[in-house]
């Protein structure tokens, strides 16, 4: 899982460059004398050390099987598609194709400003769990003969497939908005305030659905 690895934080290199930066000033200030030699190194071993000791993924990308992967996101999609019973696979289809899309776009804008992982596995993962509610609706739909229960069990689906299309028209419009802040040297503060907002609105839909079941 190449994005939730030790190597794989901006943090990492930054620490990196600061600790040999450092150690160059330290031998320029105090030479290149064996007791400043072995004193400079153990402090930036000691330093690197304690970063490589203290790191723990996210529990975010820890659960998630690196969801910015596109692979490990078809094959969750997938399992939650085993739901859908056959003559519902056409309705499916769109959900899908929304869901992997947005995977697509968080994807790109992890690659552009890494910073923003939480927040998008985060994402990804709401986008996961409405695909779930509507897979589970569908299945649902196929059960009920209830004319009463099939239109709350419609609206359910209705709420989530809807959340799920917003979902990913915001994530295409943030990733071509991280695309345009390229050009800008001081980038774009909302980005983080914007993938939040689009949690929160997901989170909102699967709790209803959730309290309505």
């Amino acid at each position: 899982m190449r994005r939730s690895t030790l190597w794989g934080q901006p943090q990492t290199y930054l620490l990196l460059g600061g600790t040999a930066l450092g150690y160059a000033l330290m031998m320029v200030l105090a030479g290149p004398k064996p007791i400043a030699v072995l004193a400079g190194s153990g402090v930036a071993a000691a330093m690197v050390g304690s970063w490589a000791a203290g790191f723990r993924p996210s529990e975010a990308t820890a659960n998630s099987g690196d969801l910015l992967d596109a692979q490990t996101f078809a094959s969750q999609l997938g399992t939650l598609e085993q739901r859908v019973p056959p003559k519902a696979q056409r309705a499916w289809r769109e959900v899908q194709a929304w869901s992997t899309e947005s995977q697509r776009f968080a994807a790109r804008i992890y690659d552009r400003d890494p910073l923003l992982q939480v927040e998008l596995l985060e994402a990804l993962h709401t986008v996961l769990d409405l695909s779930g509610q509507v897979a589970d609706g569908l299945a649902v739909l196929d059960q009920i003969e209830t004319p009463a229960y099939q239109q709350m069990a419609q609206q359910r689906l209705a709420a989530s497939r809807d959340r799920l299309q917003a979902t990913h028209s915001q994530l295409q419009q943030l990733q071509d908005q991280v695309a345009l802040s390229t050009l800008d040297t001081a980038g774009d503060s909302t980005l983080p305030h914007s993938l939040q907002s689009l949690i929160e609105a997901n989170k909102t839909i699967l709790q209803d659905n959730q309290e309505s079941a």
